[in-house]
């Protein structure tokens, strides 16, 4: 399958490679599915780019990076259409954002996208009384840290 994005150009994307989003993403409800890109070899980040708009892509991190304890709570009936088998199946990443000129780098921890690989699902959630901040400044948190594992979703009900 081809795309044509405005960042990478035109792609050629397997077809299983697609993640669809069973909400969208908050903001951008109308684009429902994705393909997930590395952003450099080595790089914390990856993008979410839109198979639906050539120019709408997310720069994605691995909440773990940010936040070494960071755990995604929420409730079995808000992921259920995820269709995981187990917490142990979902991937939790954030949006990064990027000031004009880089001043500044902040991800959003309070909204978290879940993800199951095994059926290529994915949705938006919103961390309800977390502590977690909207727009958590991940250039003081980056410094000398690497993920010490994958993020999992606790199940609260």
């Amino acid at each position: 399958m081809k795309i044509q994005t405005t960042r990478f150009g035109e792609l050629d994307i397997d077809k299983s490679r697609i993640i669809t989003f069973t909400e969208g993403i908050f903001g951008f409800q109308q684009c429902r599915t994705y393909v997930l890109l590395d952003h450099e070899k080595n790089s914390p980040f990856k993008w979410l780019q839109s198979t639906e708009k050539p120019d709408l892509a997310f720069v994605l991190i691995d909440p773990m990076i940010v936040i070494p304890d960071y755990q995604a709570t929420v409730s079995s009936d808000e992921i259920k259409d995820l269709e995981l088998t187990s917490p142990d199946k979902a991937v939790v990443v954030c949006i990064v954002t990027i000031a004009k000129g880089c001043t500044s780098v902040t991800a959003n921890m309070v909204g978290p996208i879940i993800m199951n690989f095994d059926k290529m699902l994915a949705k938006q959630v919103i961390l309800n009384n977390s502590n977690y901040s909207l727009r958590h400044n991940i250039i003081t948190s980056m410094k000398n840290k690497e993920p010490e594992k994958e993020t999992k979703v606790n199940s609260s009900g």
